[in-house]
């Protein structure tokens, strides 16, 4: 699967998140479960997605949120 369609399925993920009445950081590993990909290439796109400012992440890639420029690529 391509960079790009990897990245539309995480920000669908992060945005579901955003329905929830008080949104949380949102563990890797669960977005891992959801995509059925392994930890440490979830992390490569993470890490990419970060980069260009599409979703905020703690320096360890474990927990992340959606940014409005994610929303906006989302979208």
């Amino acid at each position: 699967m391509s960079l790009k369609k990897h990245k539309l399925q995480v920000l669908a993920i992060l945005s579901e998140n955003l329905k929830e009445t008080q949104p949380q950081l949102v563990p890797s590993t669960i977005i891992a479960e959801k995509m059925n990909m392994s930890l440490p290439k979830l992390q490569q796109v993470l890490k990419s997605m970060e980069g260009v400012g599409e979703i905020e992440t703690d320096p360890d890639l474990q927990f992340s949120l959606i940014t409005r420029k994610g929303l906006h690529f989302l979208g």
